[in-house]
Formats: C-alpha cells, sequence, structure tokens
C-alpha cells in the first residue's frame, strides 16, 4: 500500500472490492455521491456521512466523512462537530454493543486534505501481530489490505449491514 493512499493525498485507489476510484478529493466525491464505497452509506446527516474504509477490509473499520471540504476539526461549524462527535458516539457504541470489538483507536489527522475520522476496532490478531497502540494503524492496515480473503471481505460486509441497522433504529441522532 503506497504512504499517499493511507494518507489519502492520491487521486485513485482500489477499494477492497477491486473497484478503481477516481477523485480530485476522496472526502468530496464521497460526499456528492460520484464514488460509491463497498457497502454503501451506513449513515447520513446534514453534515457527515458514516461508512467503511473503502481500502480496507477490515470489519468494522468505519469512517466518519464531514461533508464540506474542511481539513480541520477547528474549521467545523458548532453544527457540524456536534454531529461529528454524536456519529462517533453511536458508532463507537454500535461496534461494542454488536460485539464487534470491544475497544477502538480514534484517529484524525490534518495532513488528509479532507477531514475524516477513522474509528479503527481492535482485534486480538492486531495486538498479537503487531503490538498495542497507534503507531501500528499503519501497518495493520497495510498487512489487512494485502492479506485480505473473501471471507474477511464478507464479514466486513456484513458488519456494515449489522452498524447500519443500528443506526437505522436509533432514529434521530439526539
Amino acid at each position: 500500500m503506497k504512504e499517499e493512499n493511507l494518507a489519502g493525498n492520491s487521486k485513485s485507489a482500489i477499494d477492497f472490492l477491486g473497484n478503481k476510484l477516481d477523485f480530485d478529493c476522496m472526502g468530496c466525491a464521497i460526499s456528492r455521491g460520484n464514488i460509491a464505497i463497498p457497502g454503501g452509506i451506513i449513515y447520513e446527516g446534514n453534515c457527515a456521512m458514516l461508512g467503511a474504509d473503502p481500502e480496507i477490509p477490515i470489519p468494522g473499520f468505519l469512517i466518519v466523512n464531514v461533508k464540506r471540504h474542511v481539513n480541520s476539526i477547528s474549521e467545523l461549524s458548532k453544527e457540524e462537530r456536534h454531529e461529528v462527535i454524536d456519529v462517533i458516539a453511536i458508532a463507537e457504541k454500535a461496534l461494542k454493543e454488536l460485539n464487534i470489538t470491544k475497544e477502538v483507536t480514534i484517529v484524525q489527522e490534518e495532513r488528509s486534505k479532507h477531514l475524516h475520522v477513522w474509528i479503527f476496532p481492535n482485534y486480538d490478531w492486531m495486538t498479537e501481530k503487531f503490538g498495542k497502540g497507534i503507531k501500528y494503524l499503519r501497518d495493520i492496515s497495510e498487512y489487512a489490505q494485502q492479506n485480505a480473503t473473501e471471507d474477511t471481505i464478507k464479514e466486513t460486509l456484513s458488519v456494515i449491514e449489522k452498524i447500519r441497522d443500528y443506526f437505522s433504529n436509533i432514529g434521530d441522532l439526539k
């Protein structure tokens, strides 16, 4: 996996289903519906969207994408901040209540040109193979992408459906 793809600075990517994604900005392309992500959008609100990471097939690896093209949390309006935090909190709760994972790591870095937040599930295999901590997330992501199996992809798509159902049953985020 190329560093620029993980940092969101590439102009194209291959999703975990093998589809080529072309874009000027992946976050904007997803927000506008110009590219489809595997499993589709889990939640869409006024300011934010939730879906699986399109490139890395890890069940429960979710991305909160801000619809407006901004680079930093500090650029968000109050409404955007509230919705993003609500989506993160509900997604984390869903992952735990549905017994997908017991623990998550939440990451946002400004070197990507479009604000998005990773909700990264922590599994035993990750700790056993790489260790524990944020410094291993890129290695885990690369490993998962390079070693994806049909079963992993099916499980990832199944988890997307479970989380979509969870969100559809909560009604309004507030």
